[in-house]
Protein backbone atom coordinates (compact mmCIF):
# COMPACT_ATOMS: atom_id res chain seq x y z
CA UNK A 1 0.00 0.00 0.00
CA UNK A 2 -0.60 2.37 -1.36
CA UNK A 3 -1.25 0.44 -4.64
CA UNK A 4 -1.86 1.08 -8.11
CA UNK A 5 -3.80 -0.72 -11.26
CA UNK A 6 -1.88 -2.84 -12.50
CA UNK A 7 -4.35 -3.17 -15.75
CA UNK A 8 -2.48 0.54 -16.47
CA UNK A 9 0.87 -1.21 -17.69
CA UNK A 10 -0.67 -3.53 -19.94
CA UNK A 11 -1.23 -1.25 -22.68
CA UNK A 12 0.15 2.77 -22.87
CA UNK A 13 -0.45 4.16 -20.10
CA UNK A 14 -1.41 8.31 -20.37
CA UNK A 15 1.24 10.13 -20.01
CA UNK A 16 -0.95 12.12 -16.91
CA UNK A 17 -0.97 8.63 -15.37
CA UNK A 18 2.46 7.96 -15.11
CA UNK A 19 3.73 11.51 -14.23
CA UNK A 20 1.03 11.02 -11.33
CA UNK A 21 2.30 7.59 -9.98
CA UNK A 22 6.32 9.57 -10.41
CA UNK A 23 4.88 12.68 -8.49
CA UNK A 24 2.97 10.56 -5.78
CA UNK A 25 4.56 11.05 -2.23
CA UNK A 26 3.76 7.19 -1.42
CA UNK A 27 5.82 5.89 -4.16
CA UNK A 28 3.52 3.88 -5.53
CA UNK A 29 5.62 2.17 -7.73
CA UNK A 30 8.35 1.37 -4.96
CA UNK A 31 8.39 -2.30 -3.87
CA UNK A 32 8.01 -1.69 -0.39
CA UNK A 33 9.09 -5.24 0.77
CA UNK A 34 12.57 -4.54 -0.28
CA UNK A 35 12.88 -0.47 -0.38
CA UNK A 36 10.69 0.51 2.51
CA UNK A 37 12.23 1.44 6.03
CA UNK A 38 10.20 1.22 9.00
CA UNK A 39 10.69 0.68 12.67
CA UNK A 40 9.63 -2.79 13.50
CA UNK A 41 7.14 -2.35 16.46
CA UNK A 42 6.81 -5.17 18.43
CA UNK A 43 7.95 -8.15 16.38
CA UNK A 44 11.53 -6.94 17.35
CA UNK A 45 10.33 -7.98 21.25
CA UNK A 46 11.27 -11.22 19.96
CA UNK A 47 14.75 -10.01 18.92
CA UNK A 48 15.14 -8.68 22.54
CA UNK A 49 13.88 -11.65 24.39
CA UNK A 50 16.60 -13.86 22.54
CA UNK A 51 18.79 -11.32 23.63
CA UNK A 52 17.83 -11.34 27.13
CA UNK A 53 17.90 -15.69 26.85
CA UNK A 54 20.97 -15.96 25.42
CA UNK A 55 22.73 -13.28 27.81
CA UNK A 56 21.56 -15.40 31.07
CA UNK A 57 19.52 -12.67 31.71
CA UNK A 58 16.59 -14.33 31.96
CA UNK A 59 14.72 -17.49 31.62
CA UNK A 60 11.08 -18.10 30.78
CA UNK A 61 9.61 -18.18 34.27
CA UNK A 62 11.35 -14.56 34.97
CA UNK A 63 8.78 -12.32 35.24
CA UNK A 64 8.38 -8.36 35.84
CA UNK A 65 5.07 -6.61 37.24
CA UNK A 66 3.58 -4.00 34.64
CA UNK A 67 1.33 -0.91 36.00
CA UNK A 68 1.62 0.12 32.36
CA UNK A 69 4.34 2.69 32.86
CA UNK A 70 8.35 2.55 33.69
CA UNK A 71 10.02 5.22 35.13
CA UNK A 72 13.38 5.62 34.01
CA UNK A 73 15.10 9.07 35.62
CA UNK A 74 12.39 11.64 35.64
CA UNK A 75 10.70 10.09 32.50
CA UNK A 76 8.21 7.76 32.28
CA UNK A 77 7.71 5.09 29.65
CA UNK A 78 4.46 3.89 29.15
CA UNK A 79 2.84 0.67 28.16
CA UNK A 80 0.87 0.22 25.05
CA UNK A 81 -2.05 -1.27 27.85
CA UNK A 82 -2.12 2.08 29.73
CA UNK A 83 -3.76 -0.34 33.03
CA UNK A 84 -0.81 -2.59 32.35
CA UNK A 85 -1.05 -6.36 32.74
CA UNK A 86 0.22 -6.82 36.33
CA UNK A 87 2.63 -10.33 37.24
CA UNK A 88 3.98 -11.05 33.47
CA UNK A 89 6.59 -13.94 32.71
CA UNK A 90 8.37 -14.07 29.51
CA UNK A 91 5.87 -16.05 27.66
CA UNK A 92 2.99 -13.86 28.55
CA UNK A 93 5.17 -10.45 27.61
CA UNK A 94 5.53 -11.91 24.07
CA UNK A 95 1.86 -12.55 24.06
CA UNK A 96 0.55 -9.85 25.37
CA UNK A 97 3.63 -7.48 24.08
CA UNK A 98 3.98 -5.92 27.43
CA UNK A 99 6.19 -3.14 26.38
CA UNK A 100 7.36 -2.61 30.26
CA UNK A 101 8.84 -6.28 30.52
CA UNK A 102 10.93 -5.17 27.63
CA UNK A 103 11.72 -1.90 28.60
CA UNK A 104 13.19 -2.98 31.45
CA UNK A 105 15.03 -6.29 29.55
CA UNK A 106 16.37 -3.76 27.07
CA UNK A 107 17.86 -1.26 29.87
CA UNK A 108 19.92 -4.47 31.40
CA UNK A 109 20.93 -5.37 27.77
CA UNK A 110 21.55 -2.13 26.83
CA UNK A 111 21.55 -1.50 22.91
CA UNK A 112 25.18 -2.40 21.92
CA UNK A 113 23.73 -6.17 22.99
CA UNK A 114 20.34 -5.40 21.31
CA UNK A 115 22.23 -4.44 17.78
CA UNK A 116 24.39 -7.61 18.14
CA UNK A 117 21.47 -9.66 18.24
CA UNK A 118 19.55 -7.82 15.61
CA UNK A 119 22.72 -8.07 13.09
CA UNK A 120 22.98 -12.11 14.03
CA UNK A 121 19.51 -12.31 12.46
CA UNK A 122 20.47 -10.22 9.37
CA UNK A 123 18.91 -6.96 10.36
CA UNK A 124 20.81 -3.90 9.02
CA UNK A 125 22.04 -5.00 6.67
CA UNK A 126 21.07 -6.02 2.45
CA UNK A 127 20.16 -9.75 2.32
CA UNK A 128 20.95 -9.74 -0.84
CA UNK A 129 17.74 -11.01 -2.64
CA UNK A 130 19.55 -9.70 -6.23
CA UNK A 131 17.28 -7.21 -7.11
CA UNK A 132 18.51 -3.60 -7.43
CA UNK A 133 18.28 -1.24 -4.51
CA UNK A 134 17.27 -3.25 -1.80
CA UNK A 135 17.64 -1.30 1.57
CA UNK A 136 19.45 -2.24 4.49
CA UNK A 137 17.36 -1.02 7.18
CA UNK A 138 19.31 0.37 10.49
CA UNK A 139 20.14 -0.81 13.60
CA UNK A 140 21.87 1.63 16.30
CA UNK A 141 24.22 1.76 18.23
CA UNK A 142 26.26 3.63 20.91
CA UNK A 143 29.34 4.45 18.66
CA UNK A 144 27.05 5.48 15.81
CA UNK A 145 25.28 7.87 17.71
CA UNK A 146 28.47 9.49 19.24
CA UNK A 147 29.84 9.31 15.84
CA UNK A 148 26.94 11.01 13.81
CA UNK A 149 25.81 13.46 16.74
CA UNK A 150 29.02 13.76 19.08
CA UNK A 151 26.06 12.85 21.99
CA UNK A 152 26.16 9.88 24.32
CA UNK A 153 23.51 7.08 23.72
CA UNK A 154 21.06 7.59 26.22
CA UNK A 155 19.58 4.43 28.36
CA UNK A 156 15.83 5.99 27.19
CA UNK A 157 17.06 5.55 23.58
CA UNK A 158 17.68 1.83 24.34
CA UNK A 159 14.11 1.09 25.85
CA UNK A 160 12.84 2.93 22.63
CA UNK A 161 14.89 0.08 20.33
CA UNK A 162 13.80 -2.92 23.12
CA UNK A 163 10.25 -2.49 21.90
CA UNK A 164 11.23 -1.83 17.71
CA UNK A 165 10.95 2.33 18.03
CA UNK A 166 13.23 5.02 17.96
CA UNK A 167 15.95 5.14 15.17
CA UNK A 168 16.02 1.16 14.57
CA UNK A 169 14.62 0.71 11.00
CA UNK A 170 13.96 -2.75 8.96
CA UNK A 171 12.52 -3.78 5.74
CA UNK A 172 9.55 -6.06 5.54
CA UNK A 173 11.73 -9.03 3.88
CA UNK A 174 14.06 -8.23 6.74
CA UNK A 175 11.28 -9.14 9.17
CA UNK A 176 10.00 -12.18 7.23
CA UNK A 177 14.10 -13.36 6.83
CA UNK A 178 14.19 -13.01 10.75
CA UNK A 179 11.16 -15.08 11.37
CA UNK A 180 11.92 -17.82 9.34
CA UNK A 181 15.19 -17.44 11.19
CA UNK A 182 13.96 -18.17 14.46
CA UNK A 183 11.62 -20.78 12.72
CA UNK A 184 14.60 -22.70 11.96
CA UNK A 185 16.28 -22.32 15.02
CA UNK A 186 19.21 -19.50 13.86
CA UNK A 187 19.17 -19.98 10.09
CA UNK A 188 18.93 -17.40 8.20
CA UNK A 189 17.41 -17.27 4.63
CA UNK A 190 18.08 -15.18 2.34
CA UNK A 191 15.07 -14.94 -0.62
CA UNK A 192 16.22 -14.51 -4.02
Amino acid sequence: SPGFDPSLFTRRMPPEQWQAYLEDKRRPLENKALKGQYPPGSTFKIITALAGLAEGLIDERTAVFCGGEYKLGNATFRCWNRKGHGQVNLRGALRESCDVYFYQLGERLGVDKLALYAQKFALGEPLGVGIENEKSGFVPTSAWKEKKTGEKWFTGETLSVAIGQGFLTTTPVQLAAMTAGLATGGKIFRPH
